[in-house]
């Protein structure tokens, strides 16, 4: 596939075996007992205290759940979700003999047909599937190609004006899910049963004390890592959640206090304002 472009920011866990479903179902917020082969799930794993550990993009395969995530925290993700196994009959492996890329939807097979975001279909061991509030496809399947990075930062840069959250090494249990807006993106079953972190963020819903959200910004200054704080003048405001550079600067999602959002706020270390952007959903309450 001549442009098929790698995505080498992600990689993917393939979770196998007679109770891989069973397994998943108790460490995830997602309902996987309604997880159907058409569509790709969003969905993330908790320590016990409620915080985020990885976000995965989530797919039913012919041999098993994918997980789609960031690669830097693959094989700690890895080691995480083994961690609970015991006698399940789950296998969890990086699954390194496929390859993560995008294409644009111009150059699809006749026979995908991705009608809504947020769609999934594998044809011949190879998955196609769509992201919410983007353009691009996504293609999961045994492929070679040179790293094409310009199209690879155009597909993060699009990932972040989607708001579309992620945690990394930086961010690891910084943040609970509200905070991500995963539960916005349907990536929580609040009537499921219990999985680790669930009566943290089951409280947070059920009693209405999410007082932060992320939100996308623009920056005229360079892209942030992870994790760098944004003030309110001298005051904590929240933490950069994700960012990708510019023509004129950067865009930036960043989980921002409810009581802070009409605040003048800036990234600590940087000069000038952040300008508040629109994003597909809105995450004020």
């Amino acid at each position: 596939m001549s442009i098929f472009a790698p995505l080498t920011r992600l990689a993917t866990i393939m979770v196998s075996g007679a109770d891989a479903r069973a397994y998943l179902q108790g460490q995830l917020t997602a309902d996987l007992d309604t997880l159907g082969s058409n569509r790709a799930q969003l969905t993330c794993c908790n320590s016990p205290q409620g915080r985020v550990q990885a976000v995965f993009w989530m797919l039913a395969r012919t041999e098993g759940i994918a997980l789609v995530l960031p690669a830097a925290l693959l094989d700690s993700t890895v080691l995480r979700l083994r961690k609970y196994v015991l006698r399940a009959k789950a296998k969890i492996e990086p699954a390194k003999h496929l390859q993560l890329g995008v294409v644009p939807r111009s150059a699809l097979p006749a026979d995908v047909t991705l009608a809504e975001a947020g769609s999934h279909q594998e044809i011949g061991g190879v998955s196609y599937f769509t992201l919410p509030g983007m353009e691009d496809v996504l293609v999961l399947g045994a492929f070679s190609a040179a790293v094409d990075a310009a199209r690879e930062h155009q597909f993060h840069l699009s990932q972040v004006r989607a708001g579309l959250p992620q945690v990394y090494p930086e961010t690891h249990e910084a943040f609970v899910a509200q905070m991500l807006n995963i539960d916005l993106l349907g990536g929580i079953a609040f009537e499921k049963g219990c999985y680790t972190g669930q009566e943290i963020i089951a409280r947070a819903h059920f009693r209405g004390t999410v007082k932060r959200r992320m939100f996308l910004f623009h920056s005229a200054g360079a892209a942030p890592v992870p994790g760098t704080r944004v003030l309110a003048g001298e005051q904590h405001a929240g933490d950069v959640v994700d960012a990708a550079s510019t023509q004129d600067g950067c865009n930036i999602l960043a989980v921002i206090s409810l009581a802070q959002l009409n605040s003048e706020l800036h990234v600590d270390g940087q000069d000038g304002l952040l300008k508040q952007l629109p994003m597909p959903y809105s995450p004020s309450e």
